[in-house]
């Protein structure tokens, strides 16, 4: 589906062999800084990639040198609740692999459900529920067709993130994520029940990349930096700007992990 997508950017690397994607979420544009010499291709220039509709996301890729890895960045991700297919996700994933990424840190801004996590907390995915209502590999007909999600974020990179966290006395949370479809933010109904299935953090996004990434064999992890507490948690109601704002709060130290991160592996 995006053959001609893979054909171009492949031909722009010329010869850079990319072996870890980082995608940033809402507001995390800015971890491309501590890329060398990255070479920029915006989304427009690639035929037939879609471009995101977000504002928080820019839509171009950063390709170049982040610790002891080459490493590929899409500074835009595509949600479902823009329209876009969610086959076209899964297409993005088989892409890098097609590029030779074999590890895949996805980022996102979510709601905390917990009170002890507020907004500029950090927080390392250790499973997800999806209750986006689809799925990426519907329609699939590769094998396997049933993959295995007991691992789906890989648990020797947890461990080794965390081990960075903990050397660098940065605090850092570890819990489930749940992903809704969007665009509006959850009723306190909702956030009640997703309490209830002892769930940290809320979003729109991860969950169909992750399930793309697991059925075609990359090493994932995935990180949530905590824009609000949930609707009903407390008197402010949520919106995109504060997301926003909040999440660059804690960018410079996600920034700083992911560094280290590469910089051991």
């Amino acid at each position: 589906m995006l053959e001609k997508s893979y054909e171009y950017l492949k031909q722009r690397l010329d010869g850079f062999v990319p072996d870890t994607a980082i995608i940033l979420g809402s507001g995390l544009g800015n971890l491309v800084d501590a890329i060398e010499n990255p070479q920029i291709i915006p989304y427009t220039d690639v035929p037939s990639f879609p471009t995101p509709t977000v504002s928080g996301h820019k839509g171009q890729f950063y390709a170049g040198k982040l610790g002891k890895h080459n490493v590929i960045c899409l500074q835009g991700r595509f949600h479902v609740y823009e329209g876009i297919d969610v086959r076209i996700i899964y297409e993005i994933v088989r892409m890098l692999k097609l590029l030779g990424v074999r590890q895949l840190i996805i980022t996102n801004a979510a709601g905390s459900l917990r009170m002890h996590m507020p907004a500029g907390s950090i927080m390392l995915i250790a499973d997800h529920i999806n209750m986006s209502g689809t799925n990426p590999l519907i329609g699939v007909c590769e094998e396997p067709y049933f993959p295995d999600m007991s691992n789906a974020y890989d648990s020797d990179m947890r461990d080794r993130f965390m081990q960075i966290a903990e050397e660098e006395r940065i605090s850092l949370f570890q819990g489930v994520y749940v992903m809704l479809t969007g665009p509006n933010y959850e009723t306190p109904a909702e956030v009640r029940m997703l309490q209830m299935f002892n769930v940290e953090a809320v979003g729109m996004s991860t969950v169909p990349e992750v399930i793309s990434a697991a059925q075609l064999g990359l090493k994932v992890m995935g990180i949530s930096v905590i824009s609000n507490l949930a609707t009903g948690m407390d008197l402010h109601k949520p919106n995109h700007q504060e997301v926003l704002r909040q999440v660059g709060k804690a960018t410079t130290k996600l920034g700083h992990l992911i560094t280290k991160f590469l910089q051991k592996e």
